[in-house]
């Protein structure tokens, strides 16, 4: 197995060659180099690169691992775990809010397009996701699909630290029980 460790942009691979070589390759990358993934997002912090491939993860830096594996039933396989945190706005209490993203996949390559097996991946959650590996295979464009795919439709806190900002209630002020109007019916039949 041959491991190594690229700062800054990944390029490209003979995709079939790294996985039946085993190969693994980490890195960490600027986010500002993904382009379609900040498309819509608010601006992102701008960090330095790194040159510790186990930095901690923070605003403005991707880190990832691409490990080549050929498996048991002799499929060519990139298993891809992609960290980093996106600075986002909750849509809930309009304030900032980091968006942790530690994401592990793996995919089975295949020759042709005609070669997915569309039926595979929806019989089994756990089946690797087929894609289209090639000679030269663009690892970057891979690792912000991924990113981009965990990018949540509607960014929230799963608890908002001040809801009176957005004018909404704090999550655990109870409102005040109002009598229903059918008591009153039920008050008036009673009296009959």
């Amino acid at each position: 197995m041959q491991n190594q460790c690229v700062l800054g942009l990944p390029g490209y691979i003979d995709a079939f060659e790294f996985a039946r070589r085993g190969q693994s390759q980490t890195g960490v990358i600027g986010i500002h180099r993904f382009q379609r993934l900040l498309d819509g997002l608010r601006e992102q912090p701008v960090s330095e690169l790194v040159d510790l491939p186990g930095a901690p993860s923070m605003p403005g830096l991707v880190k990832y691992t691409v490990t080549g594996r050929v498996s048991s039933a002799g499929k060519s396989q990139l298993l891809l775990h992609v960290q980093a945190q996106l600075l986002l706005d909750c849509q809930r209490c309009l304030d900032d809010m980091v968006h942790v993203i530690d994401r592990h996949t793996v995919f089975e390559l295949v020759r042709r397009e005609s070669d997915i097996d569309e039926s595979l991946n929806e019989d089994d959650d756990d089946a690797p996701e087929q894609i289209v590996g090639s000679r030269k295979f663009d690892l970057l464009d891979l690792i912000e699909d991924e990113l981009i795919l965990e990018v949540p439709y509607v960014p929230r806190h799963e608890v908002c630290v001040d809801m009176t900002k957005s004018g909404g209630d704090p999550p655990g002020e109870v409102e005040e029980k109002r009598p229903s109007p059918f008591a009153v019916l039920d008050q008036l039949k009673n009296k009959s």
